[in-house]
């Protein structure tokens, strides 16, 4: 009936959902298994609709708050000694296995050094100006505490690289269970077969969120990979101060992180006579109001329809939409947190030509 009927307001879902865009993609044939089973981009770069069974999926999964997939870049190795020591460290100096690109389960140190020499020799070779740059890629799989058992992670991500790297760049899996939760440390060379580099930008990652999110839902597994704002997130997320520092020089002559600049930023902001908005704020506002939108919308046509499971649905996201966090930048909210300190901090005004006149103090009971 829902595919008939056509309940859901797809357009304005699609546009909620749409993916960060920008940045070169040069992975050979990656993302093909998404097909319309997420909401990808096509060949072209446009996003792939969604049928209204499963945009409805997709909504219930968001709504219901699915554990959301991680793949992010976690550094960079240079050469076959700084690669070797890598190799070292997610193979914990030689007491897990990591799983190669030919499918080699190695445990060996030495053998681990030879492939760091092979990469760093590849990698020379095919680098005709001699530039300084990366010989393999490092980057972490995983999903929130407790949400996916090893072996799944594993299977899902072993079927993750043969999607994105098959035949055209070497890599190394290994999992991780040593920790709060079980993770990946994917090794990827940077130097592909057909002479392509893998230098992921936004929106490769969150393609890629969206392939590794994709093959653990074919393991049973109710992950995600949606934009932040789709989710009611403005504010970015803190990351290390070290890895993102901003160009600007503060007073003192050194550069700050993201940290310092919003408190700068945000202390401008509360000390200004006309407080104006960056553009930045108010294209994040009407943003999130679109977003909003298309829930609030997808609500009411849920609610319409007199179907207990659809009025359910609909009772859903309107919880779902009420604990959204407040659409302000954190910018913005440390700006709000600074002036009402200000004003808690200021003397009470006296009213207008004077004190007034002095009241007489209560009468007290007669002693008795």
């Amino acid at each position: 009936m829902l595919e008939e009927e056509g309940i859901l307001p797809l357009p304005s879902l699609m546009e909620a959902w749409r993916p960060p865009t920008g940045g070169k993609r040069t992975l050979r044939g990656a993302y093909v298994r998404i097909g319309r089973g997420a909401p990808g981009r096509g060949g072209q770069g446009r996003p792939v609709p969604l049928s209204q069974a499963e945009a409805r999926a997709k909504l219930e999964r968001i709504v219901r708050k699915a554990p959301e997939v991680m793949v992010k870049v976690s550094g960079k190795q240079y050469g076959a000694h700084h690669l070797s020591e890598h190799f070292g460290y997610v193979a914990r100096h030689g007491k897990l296995a990591v799983r190669s690109s030919e499918g080699e389960i190695i445990d060996d140190p030495k053998r681990l050094k030879e492939i760091a020499q092979d990469w760093a020799m590849l990698d020379e070779a095919m680098n005709e100006h001699g530039r300084d740059r990366p010989t393999s890629l490092s980057l972490v799989l995983s999903m929130p505490g407790g949400s996916t058992d090893p072996e799944t992670l594993q299977d899902a991500a072993q079927a993750f690289v043969r999607i994105l790297f098959e035949d055209n760049h070497a890599y190394m899996l290994a999992l991780h269970t040593d920790t709060d939760h079980p993770h990946i440390h994917l090794t990827v060379a940077t130097e592909g077969a057909d002479g392509r580099r893998f230098n992921p930008r936004k929106a490769d990652l969150h393609h890629m969120r969206e392939t590794f999110a994709h093959e653990l839902r074919a393991r049973g597994i109710a992950a995600e990979a949606t934009p932040r704002r789709a989710r009611g997130h403005v504010q970015k997320r803190v990351r290390s101060a070290a890895l993102h520092l901003d160009a600007r020089i503060g007073q003192e002559g050194r550069r700050l992180n993201m940290d310092e600049l919003n408190v700068l930023r945000a202390r401008a902001f509360a000390h200004a006579r006309d407080e104006e908005r960056r553009p930045q704020d108010v294209m994040a506002l009407v943003r999130q109001k679109q977003i909003r939108g298309a829930y609030a919308e997808a609500a009411v046509a849920l609610a319409r329809t007199g179907e207990a499971d659809d009025q359910a649905l609909s009772d859903e996201i309107a919880g779902f939409l009420a604990a959204m966090p407040p659409a302000v930048s954190r910018r913005l909210a440390l700006a709000r947190e600074m002036m009402q300190g200000r004003q808690a901090t200021q003397p009470a005004r006296e009213p207008e030509g004077g004190a007034g006149p002095e009241r007489p103090p209560p009468e007290r009971g007669r002693e008795r």
